[in-house]
C-alpha cells in the first residue's frame, strides 16, 4: 500500500482535515483550559495590577525572564476581558497553540514535504504531550506564543520575504528567550552562502543588541535551578529531551538513573503502561532512519535543529523540562518527516500515527492524576475560594494567617498539601494571591505560624479550611 492513497483521501477531506486536527488536540488538552491560577501566576497578575504599561516594559535583574508581550501584556489583556477567569486566558493561549501546529504545517511545506507528510507532523506537533505545561500553566504561555512568532519567522526568512520577517522577529524576542535560536535555524535550513549571511546582518546586529542588554546591562539571577554548568549532565539532558520527544512522561527523568541502571528500571515497571509506546516509537526511530538510508547531511540538519533549539536552556540541566521541547521538536519532526518519505507506506505512517496519539493520550492521563501543577492550582482555588466566602472586604493592612485545610477538605477540592515542601505558599506566591483577589497591596499572609507583636495590623484572619 503506497502512501499516495493517504495523500488522495487527505485532499479530498480538504480544510476540513485542519478543523479535525484542532477537534484532536483539544480533546487532549481541554481540561486544562480550566486549571486555575498559582504560583507565578499571582506574581505576575500582582505585577499588572500595580504597574502602568511601561512597567510591563521594564528590563528587571529580581527574575530570570524578559517576557513582556508573551507575559505581563497578556496578562494585562487577560486581567482587563476576563478578570480572574482563567478559562479566558487558557482560550487565548490555545488558539496561539493551534496557530502553532499549522505553522508547523506551513514550515514543513516551505522546506518542500509533501501535503500528506506535512499533515501528520502538523498532527503530531498538535497533539504532542510536551505542550501539557505550557497549556495548563498561564505563566509558561511564552513557550506557546513565542513558537507562534519564531515559526512565522522562520517560515517568511526561508521565503525571502526579509522585510516581513522583522515583524515577528522582534516580537518573538519580546515573547520568549528562544528566540535567539530562530536566525541559526534559519541559516541551517538555507543554503549557507555569502548573500544569505549578508541578508540577516540586521537581524543579527538586533540579536546581538538584545543579549547584551539581557545579559550584560540587566543581568538575570542565575543561581539555584538556574545556575549554568557545563559538564557530562547536559547530554543526560539531552538524553531526556530527546526521549519526552516520544511522550515519555516527564517523571521517568526523576526515577531512572544510567549509574544505577537495574534498580531504574525495575522502579519504571509500574509506569509500564505509559512507557510501552514511547519505547516502540523510540526503538523504531534507528531502523527506520537507517532503512530509509537518509542523506547523512539530512540527519545532520535535523538534529542541528534539535540541538540548536535546546540552545537557550540546555546549560541549565538542573532546569529540564519537556517544554522546552515547543521548538527544539521541529528538528526531530523534520527527520521523521524524511523517514515518511523516503518510506512512502502508508501503514508505516498510520501505525506511527496511531502510537503518537495513544502514547500521548496516556502521558497527558497521567499528568492529569500526578504532575505537581495540577495539586497547586486545586490548593490555589480552593483556598482563594474559601477566602472570597470567609472575608468580602478586609480592611487596609489585614492580615491572613494561612494554615493547612483539614483532610475532609482537601479530599473534596482533590488536593494534597506537602508541609515540608511548603505547597500552601507556593500555590498562593505568599501574599500575591490575597493582594490580587482583593486588590490591595497592604494585605499581608502568614502562614501556619503567626509571630506575635511582629507588626501593627488592623485585622487578622484565619485561613483554616475545613468540613
Amino acid at each position: 500500500m503506497k502512501i499516495k492513497n493517504y495523500k488522495l483521501k487527505i485532499e479530498k477531506l480538504g480544510f476540513l482535515s485542519f478543523p479535525l486536527i484542532f477537534i484532536a488536540s483539544l480533546i487532549l488538552f481541554y481540561p486544562s483550559l480550566s486549571y486555575y491560577f498559582f504560583q507565578d501566576d499571582w506574581f505576575v497578575l500582582n505585577w499588572v495590577r500595580t504597574g502602568n504599561f511601561w512597567d510591563l516594559l521594564k528590563f528587571r535583574t529580581d527574575i530570570i525572564y524578559w517576557r513582556p508581550l508573551a507575559m505581563p501584556i497578556f496578562f494585562k489583556i487577560g486581567q482587563i476581558f476576563f478578570g480572574l477567569n482563567p478559562t479566558g486566558y487558557h482560550l487565548i493561549v490555545f488558539v496561539f497553540h493551534l496557530i502553532n501546529s499549522l505553522l508547523v504545517y506551513y514550515l514543513f511545506r516551505t522546506l518542500k514535504f509533501s501535503k500528506v507528510i506535512s499533515f501528520v507532523l502538523f498532527l503530531m506537533y498538535a497533539t504532542a504531550s510536551f505542550h501539557f505545561v505550557p497549556l495548563s500553566w498561564l505563566s509558561t504561555t511564552s513557550y506557546v506564543i513565542g513558537p507562534t512568532f519564531i515559526f512565522a519567522t522562520l517560515i517568511l526568512l526561508l521565503k525571502n520575504k526579509l522585510l516581513l520577517a522583522f515583524f515577528p522577529f522582534l516580537a518573538a524576542l519580546l515573547s520568549s528567550e528562544l528566540s535567539i535560536v530562530v536566525i541559526p535555524m534559519a541559516l541551517v535550513l538555507k543554503k549557507l552562502e555569502r548573500s544569505t549571511f549578508v541578508k540577516f546582518v540586521p537581524f543579527v546586529i538586533v540579536l546581538i543588541i538584545y543579549l547584551a542588554i539581557r545579559l550584560l546591562i540587566f543581568r538575570p539571577p542565575v543561581t539555584g535551578q538556574y545556575e549554568i554548568m557545563f559538564n557530562w549532565q547536559i547530554l543526560r539532558s539531552l538524553f531526556w529531551y530527546f526521549v519526552w520527544f516520544f511522550n515519555v512522561p516527564e517523571v521517568t527523568s526523576t526515577i531512572f538513573f544510567f549509574s544505577q541502571l537495574k534498580s531504574s528500571i525495575v522502579a519504571l515497571v509500574p509506569f509500564t503502561k505509559y512507557l510501552l509506546l514511547p519505547l516502540i516509537l523510540i526503538i523504531s526511530f534507528v531502523p527506520l532512519v537507517l532503512f530509509t538510508k537518509q542523506d547523512i547531511k539530512m540527519l545532520i540538519r535535523g538534529f542541528g535543529l534539535f540541538a540548536i533549539g535546546l540552545f537557550p536552556i540546555i546549560f541549565f540541566p538542573k532546569h529540564v523540562y519537556p517544554m522546552y521541547l515547543v521548538v527544539a521538536s521541529i528538528g526531530i519532526f523534520y527527520i521523521l518527516g524524511m523517514v515518511f518519505e523516503k518510506a512512502r507506506n502508508s501503514l508505516l505512517l498510520g501505525f506511527f500515527v496511531i502510537l503518537w496519539l495513544v502514547s500521548s493520550f496516556l502521558a497527558l492521563s497521567f499528568y492529569r492524576v500526578s504532575h505537581w501543577l495540577v495539586n497547586e492550582q486545586a490548593i490555589s482555588k480552593a483556598y482563594v475560594s474559601y477566602l472570597k466566602e470567609m472575608v468580602s472586604n478586609p480592611p487596609l493592612g489585614s492580615v491572613f494567617v494561612f494554615k493547612d485545610a483539614n483532610i475532609d477538605f482537601a479530599r473534596r477540592y482533590n488536593f494534597v498539601l506537602v508541609e515540608t515542601e511548603n505547597t500552601l505558599r507556593l500555590a498562593l506566591n505568599d501574599q500575591d494571591a490575597p493582594q490580587v483577589v482583593y486588590n490591595d497591596s497592604t494585605l499581608k499572609s502568614i502562614h501556619k505560624t503567626f509571630p506575635q507583636n511582629s507588626f501593627t495590623v488592623n485585622q487578622v484572619y484565619e485561613v483554616f479550611p475545613r468540613e
